[in-house]
């Protein structure tokens, strides 16, 4: 355990925050804006993480350097402003739960929200934005299809994450239009999601997938995805981050566990002030004009 420890260790001195170089790496960003909550996620951890959400502002040598890597990312003609949207988890190290007896597969994910509505209350901040009913219910939905079948992201999570778009649930209880389908501007259909594309960790008795790295702008979970709007526009929306966990099931079987062994949390944050952005609704391009943003290093 303590070799795994300072393996472990050793890959996050190694993702120590520095400028972002767009053209050679994927999962890194250059924040102008963030917003940071803690977030349960036991029994991983013994302590609540932090769940940071980020924002950058790409000038003109990071749009290059991003058409250089994939030229097909930001559209040779287009001139307006561009945006990156990430996030990541922040944790102790000595709050880590390393025990592989406990044979238990861990996910975490982000979404986008178009909800105006104040971050804050119960929920990791969630129970003013989306509203408790709302909270508990996305809890539940993410909760059963994870029991139902229990494969990770190609499985039961990743339909209960699908639900969320397009064509969601009716009966949630969700703020209208809480959710959408892709980032429509530019007809670029970059999807809402935040996601981390592989588990956070895996225990399954011999087999162990070392829990990612604490994050930071260096170390992003994912690619950070692509928004063609202005940094008060973004400041409009909030991100709706989940940690879930749930214990291991062999290929094919059915879960032996009750549904309570299936952990999700929530915790939800914005750069910018929903107030603001409700006044700025109708203004056009710039209509989240005035919006204050968190500008706080990592």
């Amino acid at each position: 355990m303590v070799a795994r420890l300072g393996l472990i260790a050793a890959l996050a001195a190694t993702a120590i925050a520095q400028d972002c170089d767009y053209y050679n790496d994927e999962h890194c960003i250059n924040p102008k804006a963030t917003a940071a909550h803690t977030i349960p996620f036991s029994p991983l951890f013994s302590s609540p993480a932090k769940f940071v959400y980020a924002v950058a502002e790409l000038d003109e040598s990071e749009k290059a350097a991003i058409r250089k890597r994939n030229v097909y990312a930001i559209p040779a003609t287009y001139q307006g402003p561009v945006l990156e949207t990430a996030f990541w988890l922040e944790y102790d190290q000595n709050s880590l739960n390393d025990d592989r007896s406990q044979s238990r597969n861990y996910y975490t994910f982000a979404l986008e929200t178009h909800t105006a509505n104040e971050v804050g209350g119960e929920d990791n901040g969630c129970a003013n934005l989306l509203g408790a009913k709302c909270v508990k219910n996305l809890k539940e939905l993410i909760a059963r299809q994870t029991y139902s079948t229990p494969d990770g992201l190609d499985g039961g999570l990743g339909t209960a994450i699908g639900n969320l778009y397009g064509n969601p649930p009716q009966d949630l209880g969700c703020p209208p239009d809480i959710f959408g389908a892709i980032d429509a501007s530019l007809n670029h259909d970059a999807p809402l999601l935040l996601n981390a594309q592989e588990p956070f960790a895996t225990y399954s008795g011999s087999f162990v997938r070392e829990p990612l790295a604490s994050g930071n702008s260096s170390y992003t979970y994912g690619t950070p995805q692509l928004r063609f709007r202005t940094l008060a526009e973004q400041g409009a929306r909030a991100a709706v981050g989940f940690t879930v966990g749930w214990p291991m099931v062999n290929y094919g079987e059915e879960p032996s566990y009750p549904l309570s062994d299936v952990t999700v949390e929530t915790v939800c944050v914005r750069v910018g002030t929903a107030r603001a952005a409700t006044r700025g609704a109708g203004r056009g391009r710039n209509g989240g004009a005035g919006l204050r943003f968190n500008r706080q290093g990592l």
